[in-house]
């Protein structure tokens, strides 16, 4: 083979993998085990939780890296030298946000270091709490509130609503691509699926609200509900950037199951949806579109 056919042939094999999705890009992913707000985990839990995401999704990732409390500044530094380097990256938070990824008290309600890192097409994984909604970084409650999560991606201050012991059920895509979740697990902040707005799209959805909620946000109080309209686990992505927002359990730990439960079905989705298909192949307005009756369960 001559080195123009050699040179075409290597230019089809990069068109190939980008439009398939046939290979892996290198990824980093970066866990924040700073403190949580006290009910939502324990120490022991936590711990247990990302050893279980590390050991089983590490060969998935080039670089692997935890930050507490008291590197705060490496993290801002991890994060900078992550955002635009033309990788999909991940940041797992346990429920709550540091300063180093969005300024404490909403200082800085566009341009944060997380809104860039969605806007240059990576994901942010939360479990346990709301979203960016406080930091205990500084040994207290220092509270955002739920404004924070519609500043960082740019919507409605809607997006996640407090639900308290919401049952989902699990989905069609519940099934395929996090099969360990548990049918009818509680979730206490899902995320209400009818207040994105486009750019963003709730993409896919792997556990649903069964029946009627009641559910509160800042003033508005509440919130009667129909079924179908709130989800935990889920994630929504921006048609535009790439960039997504996973929820992952969005609960007291008093109502997940024992174990490293939390860490076995955030594996999952990295493992089954990041890396296995759904990232590349879901159409986000086909799901948005869904219905209540379009949304098989089990």
């Amino acid at each position: 083979m001559d080195a123009r056919n050699t040179f075409a042939s290597l230019i089809m094999t990069v068109i190939f993998v980008f439009a398939f999705g046939t290979m892996a890009i290198a990824s980093d992913i970066a866990f924040y085990v700073g403190l949580f707000q006290p009910g939502s985990y324990d120490d022991e839990t936590m711990a247990a939780d990302v050893e279980q995401m590390i050991n089983d999704t590490g060969h998935q990732f080039n670089d692997i890296q935890q930050f507490g409390d008291a590197d705060l500044d490496a993290f801002g530094e991890w994060t900078d030298a992550n955002s635009a380097d033309g990788e999909v990256d991940i940041i797992w938070l346990p429920g709550q946000i540091n300063s180093a990824l969005y300024p404490t008290f909403n200082e800085l309600e566009d341009g944060s270091r997380a809104e860039k890192w969605l806007d240059d097409g990576n994901i942010i994984i939360n479990t346990a709490d709301w979203f960016a909604w406080a930091t205990h970084e500084n040994g207290e409650k220092e509270r955002n509130t739920h404004i924070a999560a519609g500043f960082i991606l740019d919507q409605d201050h809607t997006i996640i609503l407090g639900a308290a012991d919401t049952p989902m059920d699990r989905t069609a895509a519940g099934r395929e691509y996090m099969p360990s979740i548990d049918n009818g697990l509680l979730s206490n902040r899902p995320v209400y699926i009818e207040a994105f707005t486009p750019p963003w799209e709730v993409t896919e959805i792997f556990g649903v609200s069964a029946g009627e909620a009641v559910a509160d946000v800042g003033d508005v109080q509440d919130m009667v509900l129909p079924a179908g309209v709130l989800a935990d686990p889920v994630v929504a992505c921006n048609t535009e950037t790439g960039g997504c927002l996973a929820i992952i359990s969005q609960s007291k730990i008093a109502e997940v199951p024992a174990g490293t439960y939390r860490g076995i079905i955030t594996s999952e989705f990295i493992n089954n949806w990041v890396f296995g298909g759904g990232l590349t192949s879901v159409d986000p307005a086909d799901k948005l579109a869904a219905t209540w009756g379009d949304i098989k369960t089990k």
